[in-house]
């Protein structure tokens, strides 16, 4: 789980200067060649959650969201 805490950290990071390049004075093609690296940063986000990531021990029926202790409440079938 190390591992996607550090993706989940450099690519946000990656975003918010990519955001706020424009303000803080990078040059038009920094800006285009951080906005062309973008889909890798996001695609190597995606590959190390799905190789590092836990599955959840939950089904979807039973917790919507699994990092909150709640139940769903759910219309009984009749």
């Amino acid at each position: 789980m190390k591992k996607v805490w550090l993706a989940v950290v450099l690519s946000t990071l990656y975003v918010i200067v990519f955001h706020l390049g424009s303000q803080i004075g990078f040059q038009g093609w920094m800006i285009f060649g951080m906005f062309l690296l973008s889909p890798l940063v996001v695609i190597t986000l995606v590959w190390i959650i799905l190789k590092h990531g836990v599955p959840s021990k939950y089904t979807f029926d039973e917790r919507f969201y699994d990092d909150l202790d709640y139940k769903r409440n759910v219309a009984e079938k009749k």
